[in-house]
């Protein structure tokens, strides 16, 4: 399925172990409850991509798009993210244990409730939401090895 193009489309319950799909556009697709342990989807477009509550531990994201995506709920413990543009996209709720999120784009991402603390290696702007619906602008680096 490598470069595979699901644009808009609307998949649910589908498995996808070990499954290269290196390249791949899924711009607006809905994947309700995707099954992609240690999928490839290095240099994916999931722009406006929905994943929500999918298993996805030790995906390879790196260097993919998922501007605007929603990937509430997700599993994506050891996920392979970085150099990701996660720009506005969804990750309420979703463990992130040991993802490695190092040089991603977090701007405008919603990291609500989410398990793991976050290790970057390079500055990134966050756009954090209060209680009171009000957005700060942080500047957060760890620089630890």
């Amino acid at each position: 399925m490598y470069q595979a193009n699901l644009d808009g489309a609307i998949v649910q319950c589908v498995h996808m172990p070990r499954v290269n799909m290196e390249g791949a556009t899924f711009k607006g697709c809905t994947m309700d409850t995707m099954m992609g342990i240690h999928t490839n989807l290095e240099g994916a477009n999931l722009k406006g991509a929905m994943f929500d509550n999918s298993q996805m531990n030790g995906v390879n994201l790196r260097l993919a798009s998922l501007k605007g995506a929603s990937l509430r709920s997700c599993n994506l413990r050891y996920a392979i993210m970085a150099g990701t543009d996660l720009e506005n996209c969804d990750l309420t709720g979703c463990d992130l244990q040991h993802a490695n999120l190092r040089g991603s784009n977090l701007a405008g991402t919603v990291l609500d409730n989410i398990v793991a603390p976050l290790h970057m290696s390079q500055t990134v702007n966050v756009t954090v939401s209060s209680a009171h619906g009000q957005h700060s602008q942080d500047q957060s680096s760890d620089q630890s090895q």
